[in-house]
């Protein structure tokens, strides 16, 4: 049986920063409640803060069951999309994982429809307005799914696909313009800028993308707050 790649960087990348959140938790534990935050327990505080701020700018109130769930899934994310630039390949590129974190936030699309219909309401909704829209109602359930799932995977894969292309490009036209050097010299100059956007900007627009998407589409299942 073949291991795919990806399960070495999920290890990696877990076990890091499972020691990072015991680390940081500590630190905060040990804060003066009377003083100003300071130092890396600062930074977390503040992030903490920031991504609470973000899930319950989506979902309001009940927003304080999601944010531990969506803060930690934006970090891993975000990370995770950023774990190229150390040579690992990104947890991301791979289907299962992007399609493990989709399925978590579909339960949690479905179990916010069955709390706000009961059982009984959220079947009749596959049958409203009429029994024949059954069908498409059917694949209007699956949809935050497959949309949610495929677009973290297709955006990191592309990404990545699109970095080997350019490296392989760029070294081709240094053979062509500079065939003196063995260095990819052209490669060193432009790829620095391209992997700016891809490995760190894309990142973290991906992973914001998904956490408010999750916060977003659980969110409108619920009844408006008053």
């Amino acid at each position: 049986m073949t291991i795919q790649v990806e399960v070495f960087s999920i290890l990696i990348i877990s076990g890091v920063l499972g020691l990072a959140f015991v680390y940081l938790g500590n630190k905060v534990k040990q804060l003066d409640p009377y003083e100003k935050p300071s130092g890396i327990a600062g930074l977390a505080v503040d992030a903490v803060s920031t991504l609470r701020n973000v899930v319950l700018g989506n979902m309001g109130k009940r927003g304080e069951n999601y944010a531990p769930y969506i803060s930690t899934i934006f970090i891993f994310i975000f990370i995770s999309n950023m774990s190229g630039l150390l040579g690992l390949p990104p947890p991301t590129a791979n289907f299962s994982v992007t399609l493990s974190f989709g399925l978590i936030t579909w339960f949690f699309i479905q179990r916010a429809s069955i709390k706000s219909n009961g059982f009984g309401g959220y079947i009749k909704g596959f049958f409203e307005p009429i029994v024949p829209f059954v069908i498409p109602n059917i694949f209007g359930q699956i949809a935050p799914l497959i949309s949610l799932s495929v677009r973290l995977f297709g955006n990191i894969i592309g990404g990545g696909v699109i970095m080997s292309l350019l490296y392989t490009f760029l070294n081709y036209l240094n053979g062509i313009l500079l065939p003196w050097l063995k260095l990819n010299v052209l490669g060193i100059i432009v790829a620095p800028v391209l992997h700016a956007y891809f490995d760190i900007f894309s990142a973290f627009l991906q992973a914001f993308i998904f956490i408010s998407l999750t916060a977003i589409l659980t969110s409108v299942e619920y009844p408006e707050e008053n």
